[in-house]
């Protein structure tokens, strides 16, 4: 089964970083060009001719403007508050889940490892104590 699927999924390439990076940034900025479009849509709404409810409850465009940024931080802190907590501690607890995360099982192994030299520097330490008191 697994030669199969082998030959079918393609083997990735060794490359620069000049192409992922690009690509992260470009990612990373994207951000800039959707708050431009919301600007430009927002003006579009609150100035159309259709529809005068905007221009109603608010007599300006930069109240307008100002009334859509306080719900959008309304949601920001909520999603900070509560969203974020939940899905790092989802995401970390599927991670760890039926042995996914190669990282944890590593870290696992290195605590095992370190409490059998805890144990090796204590004992060693005892013999060292009594091997003192034999000489006094």
């Amino acid at each position: 089964m697994s030669s199969i699927l082998s030959r079918i999924v393609p083997k990735q390439r060794k490359m620069s970083t000049q192409l992922g990076g690009l690509l992260i940034i470009v990612g990373e900025t994207m951000f800039l060009f959707s708050i431009l479009n919301f600007l430009m849509i927002t003006r579009l709404q609150y100035y159309s001719s259709g529809d005068n409810f905007f221009r109603l409850l608010f007599p300006n465009y930069l109240l307008f403007l100002f009334g859509l940024s306080a719900v959008a931080f309304i949601g920001m802190w909520l999603t900070y508050v509560y969203i974020f907590p939940s899905k790092q501690k989802f995401s970390q607890e599927q991670a760890i889940k039926d042995d996914r995360s190669p990282m944890y099982n590593t870290l696992l192994e290195m605590q095992k490892d370190l409490r059998e030299m805890r144990s090796t520097v204590e004992s060693l330490s005892e013999r060292v104590d009594m091997m003192a008191e034999e000489r006094k």
